[in-house]
C-alpha cells in the first residue's frame, strides 16, 4: 500500500487502469465500434518494448565481433551504438507523442 506522501499509485488505482484497459481491449474484440481508444492505455508499454529492443539492437551492434576489419571498425561500432540508441529513444517518443496527439484531437473533434 502506499504512503501519503509517496508517489507511488495506489493497488487500487492501478487495478482501475488495469479493468479499463481490458474494458476497452474487450470492445474492440467484440464490438467492433472504437468507442474508446485502447492505445492511450497501451503507449507505455509499446514505448518499453520499443526501447527494449532498441537497447538489444544497439548492445548486438556495440560487442558484435569487427572479424577483420581492425580495432577502428571495433571503435566506430562501439562509439555509433550508443548514438544509435539515443537517436532512436528521442524519435520514438516523438512519434508516440504525435500519435496521442492525434488521439486526443479525435476525442475533442467526436465531442463536438
Amino acid at each position: 500500500m502506499s504512503q501519503p506522501g509517496s508517489n507511488q499509485p495506489s493497488t487500487s488505482t492501478t487495478w482501475t487502469n488495469i479493468r479499463a484497459m481490458l474494458r476497452a481491449l474487450m470492445d474492440l474484440l467484440l464490438d467492433f465500434s472504437f468507442k474508446r481508444f485502447v492505445t492511450p492505455h497501451l503507449i507505455r508499454l509499446l514505448y518499453a518494448l520499443s526501447l527494449g529492443a532498441a537497447l538489444l539492437a544497439a548492445l548486438t551492434w556495440m560487442f558484435s565481433g569487427g572479424g577483420d576489419q581492425g580495432w577502428l571498425y571495433g571503435m566506430f561500432k562501439f562509439i555509433t551504438g550508443p548514438l544509435a540508441f539515443l537517436l532512436y529513444m528521442i524519435s520514438a517518443r516523438v512519434i508516440m507523442e504525435v500519435v496521442l496527439a492525434i488521439i486526443e484531437i479525435a476525442e475533442k473533434v467526436r465531442k463536438m
